[in-house]
């Protein structure tokens, strides 16, 4: 909703960034509805409910407001994760409730899931490159985990990508089936799956069927074991 006008009108300043904080909130879901090469200006500030020039004093076009509002999103989304691996002790523990809340967030904003799984890796080169900047970010969470686990090593840097671009998988199939509310439902699966990456075994109920095979070969040597380190 517009802030007041008349006599109890608030400063430019914080107008500005009101504007500013619906049009990012509109940018989600205008994309939602059009895709990024859809989505025009028009559409953000019609849902945004702001004039067109307004837009133009806050962004250089929709690619900026596309770039601002993906930052926004994955923020959030790390801080959730992040959260759950500062607060729960051991690896199974760590997975299994950051993998849950990242889901349960996707699943409850169906057009915040979809600007940062669908639209933002083909919206441009860019984009595109800070996606996958976000994802080595994620990569270092798979390292977090296993601090602090004497028995457990990290995977190894070139399992990482492997580990994430099946969880991106998992969660994009869901996504453009249409079933973006289901995404918690599949917890269980992805906590499986990424810990049959780890070079130890967990407890049976959240190892895979294929976790043992995995885990039968030879582990990495632990890294570096303490306090949790800021990602």
């Amino acid at each position: 909703m517009p802030p007041p006008r008349g006599p109890y009108a608030i400063s430019a300043d914080a107008v500005a960034a009101d504007q500013r904080r619906r049009m990012l909130e509109a940018l989600p879901h205008a994309v939602a509805d059009h895709g990024f090469e859809g989505t025009t200006v028009e559409h953000i500030v019609k849902l945004g409910q702001v004039r067109r020039n307004s837009f133009y004093e806050q962004f250089a076009d929709k690619r900026d407001c596309f770039a601002a509002a993906y930052e926004i999103a994955q923020e959030r989304l790390l801080g959730v994760l992040t959260f759950q691996c500062y607060t729960r002790s051991g690896l199974a523990n760590r997975v299994d409730a950051a993998l849950g809340a990242g889901l349960r967030l996707l699943g409850a904003n169906p057009s915040l899931a979809r600007l940062v799984v669908i639209e933002a890796p083909a919206a441009g080169e860019e984009i595109a490159t800070r996606h996958q900047q976000w994802l080595d970010r994620y990569g270092r969470l798979l390292q977090l985990a296993a601090v602090g686990s004497s028995d457990v090593a990290s995977p190894r840097p070139a399992l990482e990508s492997a580990i994430l671009g099946a969880i991106v998988s998992r969660i994009k199939q869901l996504i453009l089936a249409g079933e973006t509310a289901e995404l918690p439902g599949i917890c269980p699966e992805l906590v499986r799956l990424t810990l049959a990456y780890y070079g130890s075994p967990e407890p049976p109920l959240l190892v895979s069927a294929g976790a043992e095979g995995a885990g039968s070969s030879q582990p990495q040597s632990p890294g570096r074991r303490g306090e949790l380190e800021p990602v």
